[in-house]
């Protein structure tokens, strides 16, 4: 076993959400890969515009694909 310790950040999911990921995500590290982006641009926006973000997002005042940046591109790019 090693002794590096590595963080983690975790969270319940639905059954149904589960079941969507391990269809749509099913590949070695995709989740990893895929969610530490998602994480480093919600991270960036509450840092640079403070919680206000989380209520938005919480709020359902914007769907998190109109203001995280590597998702809103990566639906513009899907639509071509």
């Amino acid at each position: 076993m090693s002794d590096e310790y590595k963080p983690r950040f975790s969270f319940e999911i639905t059954d149904e959400q589960q079941l969507r990921a391990n269809r749509l995500l099913s590949t070695y590290g995709l989740r990893k890969s895929v969610f530490s982006i998602i994480l480093d641009d919600v991270l960036d926006l509450v840092e640079k515009h403070g919680h206000i973000i989380i209520g938005v997002i919480l709020d359902g005042a914007a769907k998190p694909h109109e203001i995280i940046p590597s998702i809103a591109k990566a639906e513009r790019k899907a639509k071509l």
